[in-house]
């Protein structure tokens, strides 16, 4: 038999925290900018577009009108005047005097005749019909059973069908084997919680030194 020993808690150690060194110093006194205190803004005055044209800037140059600006008068609206329509002209002179023909007044159109082709085939005899069989309901066939040499021998017997019952449980079987085991059952012991600890931290080391 084994025994696990117990495990004694321990406080994690803090690990000290290094600082790189390096050869910078701050030069003079060292002085934070005040930052200006909070003051409420001021309302933009409103400009009218009469007062943006006012401001407008004109480029001066050393063009100048000669004598008296007129604009020309525009002339009032008028109704079109219709073009007068001009038609060719030929030699084409008609010949004799010019009729129109009368148009026949509306009539119904009349069923055309219809013909039938003819041949010199006649038909000998009585024609007659037949007479269609009137409708009946149908009737049902006779069953036509399979005969044979086959004869039951014996009286014949139903079986009793059993009465319903409730289903009795299976008795739950074991497998048998030849194992046993030897010694006394134990549980190891599970480990109580404890914090984890802070691994250090490791830095790449190189050749790089600084100069001055």
């Amino acid at each position: 038999m084994t025994f696990v020993e117990r495990e004694e808690y321990q406080y994690v150690v803090r690990p000290d925290q290094v600082k790189p060194s390096d050869n910078l110093k701050p030069e003079g006194e060292f002085y934070s900018p005040e930052k200006p205190k909070y003051k409420p803004g001021e309302r933009p005055s409103q400009v009218r577009p009469e007062d943006i044209s006012d401001q407008k800037v004109k480029p001066s140059d050393n063009l100048k009108p000669e004598g008296e600006f007129y604009s020309p008068e525009k002339p009032k609206y008028k109704p079109g005047e219709r073009p007068s329509q001009v038609r060719p002209e030929d030699n084409l002179r008609p010949e004799g005097e010019f009729y129109t023909p009368e148009k026949t007044g509306f009539r119904p159109a009349e069923r055309p005749e219809q013909k039938k082709p003819q041949d010199n085939l006649k038909p000998e005899g009585e024609f007659y019909s037949p007479e269609k069989p009137k409708y009946k309901p149908g009737e049902r066939p006779s069953q036509v059973r399979p005969e044979d040499n086959l004869r039951p021998e014996g009286e014949f017997y139903t079986p009793e069908k059993t009465g319903f019952r409730p289903a009795e449980r299976p008795e739950q079987k074991k497998p048998h084997d030849n194992l046993k085991p030897e010694g006394e059952f134990y549980s190891p012991e599970k480990p109580k919680y404890k914090p984890g600890e802070r691994p250090s931290q490791v830095r790449p080391e190189d050749n790089l030194r600084p100069e001055g």
